[in-house]
């Protein structure tokens, strides 16, 4: 038996990504990213933290999603989990790297809500009443996209418009919150930067 750590799922789908924001990773120990993905630091204010997860839970409990997890594409193209639930590191690094790669291609980079099938293929527009994959795009700016995802083991039970209406108004929750996180962020800062500089004498 093998002391090697379990490597990430294969890269299905993977290309529908800019090459700089996944890129195929090495072995490497389960506690740390693959390249070009990472966990937020700007997020990492407990009170976001708090609403991620519930917002996240509540979306689970009205499509019986097995779990779920929100991700922001920074401007240098690293894409950060902000928050997941219900899923260890692994699962969510398999699912970005694997079978929800192509609807969160659709929520981060096209802005529009991605739909996916048990092996990752995007369901065509009479199958999206059943998907495994839920990928929603996420408003955080002109400069910055996310996505909230939702994994479903059961994607026998059909999915109606009220299911999709819910899931968007937990997922503009969640947009809010990682948006005022991001203020304060950027308010920290510039205070840490005004600090630095010291009052000015003329």
């Amino acid at each position: 038996m093998s002391n090697r750590h379990p490597r990430v799922a294969h890269l299905r789908g993977v290309r529908a990504f800019p090459r700089s924001a996944l890129r195929r990773r090495r072995s490497a120990p389960l506690e740390q990213a693959p390249a070009g993905i990472a966990w937020a630091a700007t997020s990492a204010d407990d009170t976001v933290q708090q609403i991620l997860d519930n917002t996240l839970r509540s979306a689970c409990a009205v499509i019986g999603a097995r779990g779920g997890f929100v991700v922001q594409l920074r401007d240098d193209t690293v894409l950060e989990i902000a928050c997941a639930h219900a899923l260890p590191g692994q699962d969510v690094f398999d699912a970005v790297l694997g079978t929800a790669s192509r609807a969160l291609h659709c929520a981060l980079l096209e802005g529009r809500r991605g739909l996916a099938c048990p092996g990752g293929k995007l369901l065509e527009a009479r199958q999206q009443a059943a998907p495994a994959v839920i990928s929603l795009p996420l408003e955080l700016g002109a400069r910055r996209q996310g996505a909230f995802c939702l994994l479903r083991e059961d994607s026998d039970r059909a999915l109606n418009e009220l299911d999709f209406e819910i899931l968007d108004a937990l997922a503009g929750q969640a947009a809010l919150a990682l948006a005022a996180a991001c203020q304060r962020s950027a308010l920290n800062r510039l205070e840490a930067s005004l600090n630095a500089i010291g009052p000015q004498t003329h």
